[in-house]
């Protein structure tokens, strides 16, 4: 098969970049693959919104000025860039009849997160991530040149000289491996926090973009910054992640006794994550107290409300039982703001890049916005493109296994990652994690016999070597990364 624009991923980031597409007239032959639903991606799952300033500039120095205070190591320039760009493209999407919260005048009302010096949030309720995926999908689906792949498990990227030209693809329903060619490649497979064992992503973000453009040469940087969210329920096989949001609208940290940890409610991410770490390191136990927030407030988190409901916790007279997750992946793919990579016609967008806005720690609900402007400004760059096709074939090499189970593996792998790579971590942890990464990939020696298990297993592996192979380099104690 060939196409003008292939598509790795169905998140938020694929699905707006699809949007704009459309929008700003680029009539192309489209293929946008998916290994699972869309309602399964982590910006479907996305409780808080989108970080943005309209107009003001004061303010947008501001909401700049936030995102470096909380990355501290960010690309001030592509920062700059991005948020000041954040504007066209979200009012573009808001124009095309994307609804926010309003109030009774019709202004749009913002929310207040951790490392906000303002509010700026564009929200609804705690499902903005469902709200934005479910307009865009419907955009998709308006354009007869897009093809949805599902069930795809994207494996080998091609490449011939330094230009990438598709990919090997097993659909994991039909157990078949088929070739994808393109002029254009976009990796947009979200992040990798299922690599841990308490995590708030799906079981499909592991990754695999990373591994797969690590692959062939593509630049992959800041991967030792994983961003930990403080607050989630987890109970009966299932994780729900509390909304910082509740936060800045009044909710407290509390401790086993019913002591508040004064100040810490609005500290960013990495720092209360820790400080909540090293408190049930000693034993102690950490609650979301609501019960102070008016019920009109409590009513507007109406996902965490039910969804705690059914496990016997009603948030408006019960605190809520917190720890943290593996959540958000800072670094990745490197990429300029359009989201180029160092190889010709691969491109990555998403949680999967690395553009430099998010530096060492990430600023809340800044991902949302980053999710939707660098694919308008890649759109914009691919107006001026020229699109020739790759006239190569290959034939089909694979074998299929019979499947195997690899599900004692992952789970081993996934709490190693969390026991040594997790908040706090050793040299002698990463070393010996390192070892034992090591000796799994060793007994996965190149083989054109295969099967989706065991692709994607040997896929986590890569990319967690990448996660632990970048703490080890790394010697400064800088936003989600500390090491003693």
């Amino acid at each position: 098969m060939h196409f003008d624009i292939l598509i790795i991923g169905n998140g938020i980031a694929a699905l707006s970049l699809v949007y704009h597409l459309t929008e700003l007239g680029i009539d192309k032959d489209i293929v946008v693959l998916s290994e699972e639903p869309t309602t399964r991606t982590n910006s479907y799952l996305a409780q808080g919104g989108i970080a943005i300033e309209f107009g003001n500039a004061t303010n947008k120095k501001k909401h700049i000025a936030d995102t470096i205070t909380c990355g501290i190591i960010n690309n001030q320039t592509n920062t700059t860039t991005i948020l000041n760009e954040a504007e066209n493209s979200i009012r573009n999407i808001i124009n095309s009849g994307l609804s926010f919260e309003q109030d009774y005048g019709g202004n749009l009302l913002k929310r207040r997160e951790s490392g906000h010096s303002e509010r700026r949030i564009l929200y609804h309720s705690d499902t903005s991530g469902k709200q934005i995926s479910d307009f865009l999908i419907k955009k998709v689906n308006a354009n007869k040149r897009v093809k949805v792949i599902p069930n795809s498990f994207c494996f080998k990227l091609l490449k011939k000289g330094n230009t990438c030209i598709g990919i090997e693809v097993y659909n994991t329903l039909e157990n078949t491996v088929g070739t994808i060619y393109a002029a254009k490649t976009i990796l947009a497979t979200g992040g990798a926090g299922a690599l841990y064992s308490n995590t708030s992503n799906s079981s499909q973000s592991i990754g695999s973009g990373v591994a797969l453009a690590k692959e062939i040469g593509a630049e992959v940087t800041n991967m030792e910054f994983i961003q930990f969210h403080p607050t989630a329920y987890i109970g009966e096989g299932k994780t729900i992640l509390i909304s910082e949001a509740l936060r800045g609208e009044g909710a407290y940290i509390k401790d086993s006794n019913g002591n508040r940890l004064d100040g810490v409610e609005l500290l960013t991410r990495d720092k209360l994550s820790r400080i909540l770490y090293c408190g049930m390191k000693k034993g102690e136990k950490y609650y979301l107290d609501c019960t102070e927030i008016p019920e009109e407030v409590l009513n507007r988190f109406s996902f965490v409300r039910s969804s705690l409901v059914s496990f016997g916790i009603d948030i408006s007279t019960t605190r809520i039982p917190i720890k943290p997750v593996a959540h958000y992946m800072c670094g990745g793919i490197t990429t300029d703001v359009k989201g180029k990579t160092n190889i010709d016609n691969l491109y990555a967008i998403g949680e999967t890049a690395n553009t430099g806005l998010h530096g060492a720690n990430r600023l809340a609900s800044n991902s949302l916005t980053e999710a939707i402007t660098v694919p308008y400004l890649l759109t914009l760059d691919l107006l001026k493109s020229d699109w020739e096709k790759t006239n190569q074939q290959i034939k089909n090499r694979y074998t299929i296994e019979k499947e195997g189970n690899y599900d004692t593996e992952v789970e081993t792998l996934r709490t190693m990652m969390w026991d040594q790579c997790g908040i706090v971590r050793t040299d002698a942890k990463l070393l010996e994690l390192a070892d034992y990464i090591n000796s799994e990939l060793y007994n996965f020696p190149e083989s054109l016999s295969i099967n989706y298990p065991k692709l994607k297993y040997i896929s986590m592996l890569k990319t967690a070597m990448q996660i632990v192979k970048c703490s080890l380099a790394r010697t400064e104690n800088v936003g989600t990364f500390w090491k003693e």
